[in-house]
């Protein structure tokens, strides 16, 4: 009987996979927990911050109305080097939001006419100041709401995705040479 030597796995096409799955799940990882920011209302560094709240009475959540914003984070390049994420494309307000800072805002005539409409609506005099005003412009100071950036708690969960997948390629190689 001759000696079968058994055979040897494939280590560049476990050594490919290994790097392919590992991106995909970090990849998911990253655009769900940058997209959870606006599920909870805040951004996880190395723990919880909450926006701060709003001085409206709204009812929707904070940068959820639309769900542009929400909808923006995207997966945009996936490869064994490198997982990027991205947020905002083409939405204008996007890092004014992320980071804050301060706009102006031109007056106009529709304007003028929106705070006639939302005093005739609430009765609450400052829509009538507002709509009386001489100033041409106004300067709104916008807080930062981080809904995307470096964080503490992703990198963690990174290195937990990287700890299973080389646990499961482990077992997987150990399988084979059985």
């Amino acid at each position: 009987m001759p000696n079968k030597k058994p055979k040897l796995p494939d280590f560049n096409e476990m050594i490919k996979a290994f790097w392919e799955e590992l991106s995909t799940n970090v990849a998911k990882e990253a655009q769900s927990f940058f997209k959870s920011s606006f599920d909870k209302e805040g951004f996880t560094d190395y723990g919880f911050i909450a926006w701060p709240k709003r001085r409206d009475n709204e009812t929707h959540k904070l940068l959820y109305k639309s769900h542009a914003l929400k909808d923006s984070v995207i997966i945009k390049t996936i490869d064994k080097k490198m997982v990027e994420i991205m947020a905002g494309e083409g939405i204008p307000y996007a890092a004014i939001h992320n980071y804050g800072g301060t706009i102006t805002v031109k007056m106009t005539d529709k304007m003028r006419k929106y705070f006639w409409y939302m005093h005739k609506q609430t009765g609450e005099d400052k829509w009538k100041w507002m709509a009386l005003t001489k100033k041409e412009q106004f300067s709104i100071h916008i807080p930062p709401r981080p809904f995307i950036g470096e964080s503490h708690i992703l990198n963690e969960n990174i290195k937990k995705i990287f700890i299973a997948q080389a646990m499961k390629a482990d077992q997987e190689l150990k399988n084979q040479t059985k």
